[in-house]
């Protein structure tokens, strides 16, 4: 269900709510991995990159920050992956969006190698 919250009449707030379970596994050192493995979570979180809202692109930002952040081992390949995947250059490309977005996406960026 998670994976296609856009096409299921979700409101924003539902998607939202959807985003803060990703980033809360997102701060598990295992977990960061097993959500990185399926591309379709991650399919989906690009999406959240790309959505209108803006509390929906903060709340993509906020899990990639968590997911790249270089605590452990595994971060390069969740880096790498999310690289070739398109979340490095949608992060890029939210550089000229809304401030609070664009703080976000600087935030995310600046952790990948």
């Amino acid at each position: 269900a998670v994976v296609s919250t856009q096409s299921t009449g979700w409101s924003d707030e539902e998607q939202e709510q959807v985003m803060c379970v990703f980033i809360n596994i997102a701060t598990g050192h295992i977990a960061k991995d097993l959500l990185t493995e399926r591309d379709d979570l991650m399919s989906c979180l690009l999406k959240f990159l790309s959505h209108f809202n803006s509390q929906l692109q903060i709340a993509a930002t906020t899990c990639i920050t968590h997911l790249v952040k270089s605590e452990d081992s595994g971060c390069l390949d969740r880096q790498n992956k999310l690289k070739e995947m398109g979340h490095f250059k949608e992060l890029q490309t939210l550089l000229s969006a809304r401030p609070e977005v664009s703080d976000r996406a600087k935030i995310a960026l600046q952790y990948f190698q």
